[in-house]
C-alpha cells in the first residue's frame, strides 16, 4: 500500500471541511464558482489508472500536468464559425465566473478543449468542444492543487457530495501503482486508403504541385490493429512519457467508450501574458543526412511563412529564427522553428487558433487551395487527428497542441493515423515509408515495447 493510500481518509476529510466552509462563504448568486486548494499530498505526474471519464494533458519537460473530471460547463460547435463560437461561450462563462485561490498557489481554473481537422463531422466525437471540468487536478513543477467548479445555483450539499466523490476517485487512482507495459501481439486489420490508392493520390498531388496548382499538400492514411488483450490507457501513457519526454501528452475518454491518446511533438499555439509561441514543424528524416536537402528546407519554409502571415496582423512584434533546428525523437528527426510574438490587446487564444489552423504542416499551402484539393481528392480524417487538444485558463492564457502521433482505442482495437507533406520533389514510395515510420512509433507503444 502506498503512502498516499494511508493518507486518503484524512486528505478527503480535510477537503470536505475546507470546501464546505468555502462553499458557504462564496456560494449563491449566478455563474460559475471555482475553489482551488493546494494538495501537496498528491504525487500527480502521470495519467492515473482506473479513471474512465477524464481528460489529461501534460508537458512533462516543463513540469505541467492537467487532469479534468466531470462537467461543470461545456459547449460544442462545428462549421466555419466553430472557434468563434467556443471563444464567445468561454467569454460568457468568464463574465460571471468567480474564482478563489484559497491557498494563494497562483493556480486558476481552466477549460479543456479539442477539435477535429475539418470544420464538419468527426465520427464518434464532437467536431469541437470546450469543457470546464468539475474537478481539475493541476501540477506546475512541484506544486499540486485541486480546483473544484460548480454552478452557483446548485444545492450546496449536492455540490459538495459530487466534488468529494470525484476527489475520492482521483486520490484512489493516484494511490494505485502505475500499470507496467505488457507485451502483446498486434494484428494489422486494414489500411485506409489502400496503399495503391494512397500512392496514386501522392503522384496526383506531385503532378498538380508541379503544374502550379498548389505548393504543398499533406496526405494522411490510417491503419487498424487488434491486440490479444484490451489496451490499458494508463500503461500506454506511461510508455509514451518514457519514450517521448519532450513531447506534449494527451488522453481523452469519450462518452461512446473510445479513447484518444498520444504524444505530439508540435504545439499549435500558446498564449501567456500576451506572449505568443507557435511551432513550425516540417521536414522529416529517419535516414541520416536528409534534413539539409532543398526539399526538406522548402517544405519547412512554407510552414514558417504561413505562420508568420497568420500572426503578423495580430502581433505587434515577431521573432522568426533564421534557420530551423533539428528536433530529435526516438525514430524520427524533424526541422523545427519556434516563432514568438507579442499579441495585440484583445486577441484571444482561440482567435490565434482560428488564424493558424490548419498550418501547412498538417494541411498544405496555400492553406485554402490545399484544403480544396484535399476535399476534391477524397482525403478523410477521423476524430481529432491533426486537429488540436489543449487548455484555456480563466485569464485567457493557455496552449493547444496538434493532435499527432496518436491512437484511437476501442477495447482491444486501435486506429492509428500518420501523414506526409507532399511537395514538388516528393517520391510516392518514400512518402509511404515516412508514414510507416510514424505509425511504427505508436505501434511499438501499443505492443508494449518501452
Amino acid at each position: 500500500m502506498t503512502q498516499l493510500a494511508h493518507r486518503t481518509p484524512s486528505l478527503l476529510q480535510a477537503l470536505e471541511t475546507r470546501l464546505g466552509s468555502l462553499l458557504h462563504l462564496h456560494g449563491g448568486g449566478s455563474g460559475l464558482l471555482s475553489l482551488t486548494l493546494e494538495t501537496p499530498e498528491l504525487a500527480f505526474d502521470h495519467l492515473p489508472d482506473g479513471l474512465y471519464d477524464c481528460s489529461y494533458w501534460a508537458r512533462p519537460a516543463m513540469g505541467r500536468f492537467l487532469l479534468g473530471l466531470g462537467v461543470a460547463a461545456s459547449v460544442e460547435a462545428q462549421g466555419e464559425g466553430r472557434f468563434r463560437a467556443l471563444d464567445a461561450a468561454f467569454a460568457e462563462y468568464r463574465r460571471l465566473w468567480h474564482a478563489v485561490d484559497a491557498d494563494g498557489v497562483g493556480f486558476q481554473p481552466a477549460a479543456l478543449t479539442g477539435f477535429a481537422f475539418g470544420q464538419e463531422g468527426a465520427g464518434d466525437v464532437p467536431n469541437s468542444r470546450l469543457t470546464i471540468p468539475t474537478l481539475l487536478v493541476q501540477r506546475r513543477e512541484e506544486v499540486c492543487a485541486m480546483t473544484f467548479t460548480c454552478d452557483r445555483g446548485g444545492a450546496p450539499d449536492a455540490v459538495l457530495a459530487g466534488w468529494l466523490a470525484l476527489a475520492g476517485e482521483v486520490v484512489a487512482a493516484l494511490g494505485r501503482e502505475a500499470p507496467l507495459p505488457v507485451s502483446v501481439s498486434l494484428q494489422r486489420l486494414s489500411s485506409q486508403p489502400d496503399d495503391d490508392v494512397w500512392l496514386a493520390r501522392v503522384a496526383r498531388a506531385v503532378t498538380d504541385i508541379r503544374a502550379g496548382e498548389i505548393d504543398k499538400v499533406v496526405l494522411a492514411r490510417s491503419i487498424r490493429v487488434r491486440s490479444t488483450q484490451p489496451f490499458v490507457p494508463a500503461a500506454l501513457m506511461a510508455t509514451l512519457e518514457t519514450r517521448y519526454p519532450g513531447c506534449i501528452h494527451f488522453t481523452h475518454f469519450f462518452s461512446g467508450g473510445g479513447v484518444l491518446l498520444g504524444a505530439t511533438p508540435e504545439s499549435l499555439v500558446a498564449l501567456s501574458a500576451g506572449q505568443v509561441v507557435s511551432d513550425a514543424l516540417a521536414g522529416t528524416d529517419w535516414q541520416s543526412g536528409r534534413l539539409d536537402d532543398e526539399k526538406s528546407l522548402h517544405e519547412h519554409r512554407l510552414v514558417v511563412n504561413a505562420i508568420v502571415r497568420a500572426l503578423e496582423p495580430v502581433c505587434g512584434f515577431l521573432q522568426i529564427p533564421a534557420r530551423p533546428k533539428v528536433f530529435e525523437l526516438q525514430e524520427l528527426r524533424h526541422l523545427r522553428s519556434v516563432i514568438r510574438g507579442t499579441a495585440n490587446s484583445g486577441v484571444s487564444l482561440l482567435n490565434l487558433v482560428e488564424r493558424l489552423h490548419p498550418t501547412p504542416a498538417i494541411g498544405g499551402a496555400p492553406p485554402r487551395c490545399a484544403l480544396d484539393w484535399l476535399a476534391r481528392n477524397g482525403e478523410e480524417r477521423r476524430g481529432w487527428y491533426s486537429g488540436a487538444t489543449g487548455w484555456i485558463g480563466y485569464d485567457g492564457d493557455g496552449e493547444l497542441a496538434v493532435a499527432l502521433r496518436c491512437a484511437w482505442l476501442d477495447g482491444n482495437e486501435a486506429e492509428l493515423c500518420a501523414g506526409a507533406g507532399i511537395v514538388a520533389g516528393s517520391d510516392p514510395l518514400t512518402e509511404l515509408e515516412e508514414t510507416e515510420v510514424k505509425l511504427n512509433a505508436m505501434l511499438r507503444v501499443l505492443g508494449g515495447q518501452a
